[in-house]
């Protein structure tokens, strides 16, 4: 699943225990101190579509933290 999120996006998952590097920093994303995935300039932020904590958190919390959700799997979106 891909995510676009701005600096203020980032910032809020940061609050809800999600790991982030900080821009201009590409790298590993954790959420719950467990790796879910990875965030670059050109992606965005992609998480493995097993990681389903973490998507159902993206998912349930999209329209809360404006996020634009891409490549959702079908488990998830449902």
């Amino acid at each position: 699943m891909d995510i676009w999120i701005n600096t203020k996006q980032e910032n809020k998952l940061r609050k809800e225990d999600w790991t982030i590097p900080t821009r201009p920093k590409n790298g590993y994303v954790y959420f719950k101190g467990k790796r879910v995935g990875f965030i670059s300039d050109f992606v965005g932020l992609s998480i493995e579509n097993d990681k389903t904590e973490a998507i159902t958190f993206l998912v349930d919390n999209a329209d809360r933290l404006n996020l634009c959700l891409w490549n959702i799997p079908k488990k998830e979106s449902v």
